[in-house]
């Protein structure tokens, strides 16, 4: 496979039309940081898998995949000069050249693919606004006929001519060298070998023969009875060796489907991964929305709580503030009022009418005993007389009475407003403190909100809590599958189990069966013969796929531990072992080597991809490309030319995007692209748009400069 041409248009820093030509061999694009290479990658990756490499949400200094749905990919610069209401077009063409897809086998049938996509925005009051989804067609020529193919079938075809199981040795970003492969799990190794080479076929071969072997072996002890009489015992012996075979092609269709089963989930655990990648984040926009909203809501609450309280404090005493003398001065008017209602009481007796009170007086009347003086009080007595007069004044006073309560109360309204008014200043200060207070915080919070939308490029809330649920429910699935595969893992170990133990059982019968039947019992029957031979093409081709097993393993050792010395210079601290995984050992003591540095680390990891890759085209005449964004990023500048110049010889096509190679201009920069064999050779710059303009990304482009 080659990509030959890449076309940009409206793409973060890439302004307007921008095409990049590519050839077979080494394609060099050399950039400062932020001159515009990762964004050549997402260019790659928006196109082919829908996500994108760009800085977290909240920590500018990581970043991680997104899906690239609902991402706004234009430049700052077109949306600070598109006018309102214009529609704005970004897209990605690339054009490659494969072996026809519908080819089951590499022919070198080779047609030019075209995979365009294509997004479109309208800026409405200043705003972006996506006014349709980012749309992919995949279009080739055939026969001088134009075929396009389905949008249900662009995922089937992406993932036929970028394998799943090898896709992460292909497409890297320098960040996640980490994230090239775990050889810590068996069935990445298988998984890789078998997208590399026809080693699938010495399995399937050895599985027919081995059956071919069981089942003549049947046929013949089937005929060795009809010509031989048989004990109780010995049938019984002929029926379990029936039983265990059958038990055993039973545990081997059983753990087959149970591997089989394994796969389908691995591939549906990396699929759900790869769907996280683009929704996970609305997880932690859903978190922190959630807890603004309460922050708002508790704040709202304790507002409305505290301008209850200020509303009642200032009807009943804070209106009052700095009256105090006002209220003082109104003794005299108190005492007026007092003395006005004395007047008015119309008795002479000096003991307020209110004691003792008129339904203590009645009592008394009633009972004829004066509670006071505790003495009888006869009827018609003067003092009988005394307490009816004494009646008679509750009659007379009633209003006096009312008056001369208010009075009071109007004395007693006056004392505690005395008492509180030199806290009301305090209090009043308090509660605007308290109130600003309360505010700013509302404010800071509105403003964390609306940030959240603002910087994940959404603009309701809806969205966040969909794309959350989305997102939680995709995590369950992944779970759910983690259980699933652990559970047939322990299945397939079980058989496993199973399998040994029924293998030894009949290994026992088959001893006990040949001390009553044996070879010669059936020289008569044709089907002896034929299982020599079949025996004997059976042991053969075990031991072919074994040998073909190793000598594979063997040529990917080999191939990784000569690029990988050719990418460290030659200064290795040891050699790349492939056993049950990949490790560096020492070359004398063969002991794994540990507190390697990162730069070994990563040459350790690319040579191993690599090496993958460059098998795949010796051994199945399928070649992939190697499109790496900052690889070198961990090396130092003579390992960075190293490995570049040693980059060549492994594939058809290399696309290398590094800042590694900015220092190299001039005579020297000829050189290194004579002696690395480079095809083509691009700079990128990213600067102003006017010269004279201000320093911003809104006035700012990439620019290429093709050196080759």
């Amino acid at each position: 496979m080659i990509i030959n041409r890449v076309e940009i248009n409206n793409f973060f820093c890439y302004v307007g039309e921008n095409v990049f030509e590519f050839d077979k061999g080494l394609n060099i694009i050399s950039a400062k940081n932020s001159g515009g290479k990762s964004h050549l990658f997402n260019a790659f990756h928006w196109t082919f898998f829908n996500n994108i490499y760009v800085d977290k949400e909240f920590d500018t200094t990581k970043k991680e995949w997104k899906n690239a749905s609902k991402t706004n990919v234009l430049p700052d610069y077109v949306v600070q000069t598109s006018e309102n209401d214009t529609s704005i077009r970004a897209s990605v063409k690339i054009t490659l050249t494969a072996e026809f897809h519908e080819n089951e086998e590499a022919k070198n049938d080779l047609v030019e693919y075209h995979f365009d996509k294509e997004v479109f925005y309208k800026k409405v009051d200043s705003e972006i606004m996506m006014i349709s989804s980012p749309e992919l067609s995949i279009w080739y020529v055939k026969d001088g006929e134009t075929f396009f193919l389905d949008k249900g079938e662009h995922k089937w075809f992406i993932d036929k001519i970028f394998p799943v199981s090898i896709r992460k040795f292909m497409w890297f970003q320098g960040e996640t060298v980490d994230e090239l492969y775990d050889f810590s799990n068996p069935a990445t190794l298988k998984y890789a070998i078998n997208e590399i080479s026809y080693f699938p076929i010495y399995e399937n071969l050895v599985n027919v023969t081995k059956k071919s072997v069981g089942s003549i072996s049947d046929k013949i002890d089937k005929e060795v009875k009809k010509t031989k009489k048989l004990s109780e015992d010995q049938e019984k012996i002929l029926r379990s060796i029936e039983y265990s075979k059958n038990k055993l092609n039973s545990l081997k269709d059983k753990k087959s489907d149970a591997f089989h089963e394994l796969e389908n989930i691995k591939e549906s655990i990396y699929k759900e991964e790869e769907k996280i990648k683009g929704v996970g984040k609305y997880s932690e926009l859903k978190t922190k929305l959630t807890k603004y909203e309460y922050e708002i809501r508790s704040i709202n609450d304790k507002i409305e709580s505290l301008n209850h309280f200020g509303k009642e404090a200032f009807i009943s005493k804070w209106m009052l503030n700095k009256c105090d003398l006002l209220v003082k001065a109104s003794k005299n008017n108190l005492d007026l009022l007092a003395s006005e209602v004395k007047k008015q009481q119309k008795t002479e007796n000096p003991v307020p009418i209110t004691l003792p009170g008129p339904e203590y007086v009645q009592k008394m009347l009633d009972d004829h005993i004066c509670y006071i003086c505790e003495r009888e009080v006869e009827e018609n007595s003067p003092a009988f007389v005394a307490l009816q007069s004494r009646m008679e004044d509750f009659r007379n006073n009633q209003l006096q009475k009312i008056l001369s309560d208010n009075v009071t109360e109007l004395n007693k309204a006056k004392r505690n407003l005395l008492n509180e008014l030199p806290e009301i200043a305090d209090e009043v200060t308090k509660y605007d403190a308290d109130m600003s207070k309360l505010i700013a915080q509302r404010k800071k919070a509105l403003t964390l909100r609306d940030n959240l939308y603002t910087e994940s490029g959404i603009t309701n809330a809806t969205e966040i809590t969909l794309g959350s649920e989305n997102a939680e429910k995709i995590l369950n699935k992944i779970r759910s599958l983690q259980n699933s595969k652990e559970s047939i893992e322990r299945r397939i170990q079980g058989y496993d189990s199973d399998y040994a133990f029924v293998e030894r059982e009949l290994a026992d019968l088959e001893n006990k069966k040949s001390t009553f039947i044996s070879v010669q019992d059936g020289e008569s029957i044709s089907e002896v013969e034929a299982q020599k031979y079949i025996t004997v093409i059976h042991k053969a081709l075990s031991e072919l796929k074994s040998e073909a097993l190793d000598n594979l393993i063997n040529e990917i050792k080999i191939e990784s531990n000569s690029l990988y010395t050719k990418y460290l210079g030659g200064k290795t601290q040891g050699e790349i072992e492939i056993d049950r995984g990949v490790r560096i050992i020492d070359k004398i003591t063969e002991r794994a080597l540990s507190n390697l540095n990162t730069a070994e680390l990563t040459a350790q990891k690319l040579a191993v991809a690599n090496a993958f890759l460059s098998l795949s085209a010796k051994k199945m005449n399928r070649s992939f490309p190697l499109l790496a964004d900052a690889p070198t990023s961990q090396f130092d500048d003579d390992n960075t030319l190293s490995l570049t110049e040693n980059l060549s010889n492994s594939f058809d096509q290399i696309l290398i995007m590094s800042k590694d190679y900015n220092k190299l201009k001039g005579t020297e920069r000829e050189q290194f692209i004579k002696k690395a064999n480079i095809s083509k050779y691009y700079e990128l710059n990213n600067d102003l748009i006017d010269k004279s303009g201000v320093d911003s990304r809104t006035n700012k482009k990439t620019y290429i400069n093709t050196v080759k």
